[in-house]
């Protein structure tokens, strides 16, 4: 069987890696560009396409009639897409004559779009998976082939989990490929009524609301840490990012924002307090929360801006 991928960032690697492992043979990867400015330390689809002799394009429009002729041209058994960051058009998904599958880091139908790895940790859920499904015209609703749940710890921020989902769908790929080439895998209809979509986020949507619970602002920090932007807030004019925080049920008599303690660094909210474990300015290099609070003299009762 002969396929074209379309694959970025790591779990991009994971499934190509998978691919060929599995026999399938790779026409053409199509990936993108890293983008100037951007934290890139994922791995590249490129790069490992590249090791392989397999040929690389990456057009700013994949959907344009250009590309589209290429990938017809090929006429691929199969389409396979892996973080891909473009929708791809009917044309490109018919090319296939076998189908067009994705493997998307949640349990569809819950979490479809982007920054799904995020939200699942913004949401305070303790579970989220691995998808493997049919690519139709709308993205993330075509009918499921494979799930594999995958836990979400207490301990868990945007990395570790980032992780655990490459990993699972390495792992899982390795299982699902043998049966779906064999026509062993039974699609099933998402159901609409459990779906959800919560939408790309920018670094700005990761300021920190103090007037929100103590939880809800720890799940943004978690789904925010490094190597994301991080979560932010400002003491006066000063911005800084909350890279490590603990959640504390204790009530307080404080206002939201208001600095409890400076050692262990402190701070009401709406309801419950927020440990600052580690924090850094934006020019500055990450300290705890107690070094931080030192550096940036921060005192009992002073209080941050609730919002910009």
């Amino acid at each position: 069987m002969k396929a074209i991928v379309f694959a970025y960032h790591d779990m991009g690697c994971a499934g190509l890696k998978a691919l060929i492992e599995a026999g399938i043979e790779v026409l053409a990867v199509f990936t993108h560009p890293d983008v100037v400015g951007e934290n890139h330390f994922h791995g590249s689809v490129a790069l490992a396409a590249e090791q392989q002799g397999i040929a690389v394009y990456m057009p700013e429009d994949v959907n344009l009639a250009a590309s589209t002729g290429q990938i017809q041209a090929f006429a691929p058994d199969l389409i396979f897409c892996f973080s891909y960051r473009q929708i791809l058009n009917e044309q490109i998904l018919r090319s296939a004559k076998s189908g067009a599958f994705n493997v998307h880091a949640s349990l569809l139908p819950a979490y479809r779009g982007r920054a799904h790895l995020n939200w699942v940790l913004i949401k305070g859920e303790t579970v989220t998976g691995v998808t493997l499904h049919r690519m139709i015209g709308s993205p993330d609703t075509g009918p499921i082939l494979a799930q594999q749940r995958v836990a979400i710890t207490a301990e868990d921020d945007a990395y570790s989990l980032h992780c655990k989902l490459v990993s699972t769908a390495g792992i899982q790929l390795a299982r699902w490929l043998p049966s779906l080439l064999a026509g062993e895998l039974i699609e099933r209809q998402q159901d609409e009524s459990q779906a959800s979509r919560f939408g790309q986020r920018k670094p700005e949507d990761g300021q920190i609301n103090w007037a929100d619970s103590a939880m809800n602002i720890h799940n943004l920090v978690r789904a925010l840490a490094d190597p994301w932007p991080g979560a932010f807030t400002f003491a006066g004019v000063q911005r800084f990012i909350v890279w490590k925080s603990r959640f504390r049920a204790e009530r307080s008599d404080d206002s939201a924002a208001t600095v409890i303690s400076t050692n262990p660094l402190v701070i009401a909210c709406g309801e419950g307090q927020l440990e600052i474990v580690s924090a850094q300015m934006t020019d500055g290099e990450c300290l705890s929360g107690a070094e931080f609070s030192h550096t940036m003299a921060l005192t009992s009762g002073q209080v941050l801006s609730l919002a910009r």
